[in-house]
């Protein structure tokens, strides 16, 4: 039971890592946070239903379209909506993000309806056994999927052009404009990543949950905690402290209680701001 349980774990905290990188990523660069994450992820899942239900292909197959499918929306909602209340109060920014998020939640229970569905893959009904321990292979690709998608992020930042300019802005957005840097377009760059990313941990998680309009909501609230926990704008903080909690929350629920998972992970989060309120990984504000 420990192992199985420890390698859900895994998983569940895989997911947690990419949905929090990918939010880590949009604070650390433009620096508002984005309440709207959740919904995306709702987004990216419904992208992968229909794709399944329009084309008859496996829901893996629609990784690439879905990754840009989120892309492209986070672009042009940092373009054409974000970027014109950078320079307003935090509050005015915060709303923004929340009533996207509202819209396209709404949205789509207005379009579909609250009905749960779901998608089967390739591999839903196959179990990889490794001694003791039992898995999911849809879980097992939810795994090694965000592990790579998390370092191709990471390999991103710091070996490219584009990287080298969003770590640029993120630490010194007057110095990187004044060294020549359209630092609004850098803005939408990185709130695309954060989205494409989101769009990336959508795939891995439509084969696993059921698909409905409130799918988002869980991921979007462990994501805030994620980043909280792994140092605000600290991607591989946000990854790692994104492991650490799906470990937490699973074998509290095979060992304790199911039922109360949830808030022993809220109650843990509450303990560790306590003890050490910059967060695990201190406060550092990068993005690599």
């Amino acid at each position: 039971m420990f192992w199985s349980a420890l390698a859900n774990g895994l998983a569940l905290g895989a997911i947690y890592a990419l949905v929090g990188a990918g939010l880590n990523l949009i604070f650390g660069v433009v620096k508002v946070i984005n309440f709207a994450q959740g919904a995306l992820v709702m987004m990216g899942v419904y992208a992968v239903y229909w794709f399944a239900e329009l084309t008859g292909m496996d829901p893996y197959l629609s990784l690439p379209l879905v990754v840009l499918f989120l892309g492209v929306f986070g672009y042009f909602v940092q373009l054409g909506i974000i970027n014109r209340v950078l320079t307003q109060e935090r509050t005015s920014q915060l709303l923004i993000t929340f009533g996207l998020g509202m819209v396209i939640e709404n949205g789509a229970l207005a379009l579909w309806g609250p009905n749960h569905r779901s998608v089967l893959t390739f591999i839903s009904d196959d179990i990889l056994i490794l001694g003791d321990a039992r898995i999911r292979l849809v879980s097992v690709v939810a795994i090694f999927g965000a592990a790579a998608a998390v370092g191709l992020l990471l390999w991103f930042l710091d070996f490219t052009r584009v990287g080298t300019a969003i770590r640029a802005v993120a630490q010194q957005p007057d110095s990187a404009e004044l060294s020549g840097i359209n630092v609004k377009r850098i803005y939408s760059y990185a709130f695309a990543m954060g989205a494409a990313t989101t769009g990336f941990a959508a795939v891995l998680i439509a084969p696993i949950y059921d698909i409905q309009p409130l799918v988002g909501e869980v991921f979007g609230v462990m994501a805030f905690i994620v980043v909280v926990l792994g140092g605000l704008g600290n991607v591989a903080g946000a990854a790692i402290a994104g492991v650490f909690l799906g470990l937490a929350q699973t074998l509290f629920a095979t060992y304790v209680d199911p039922q109360m998972a949830v808030a022993f992970v809220f109650a843990l989060f509450l303990v560790i701001l306590f003890i050490r309120p910059t967060g695990i990984f201190g406060r550092a504000l990068r993005v690599a």
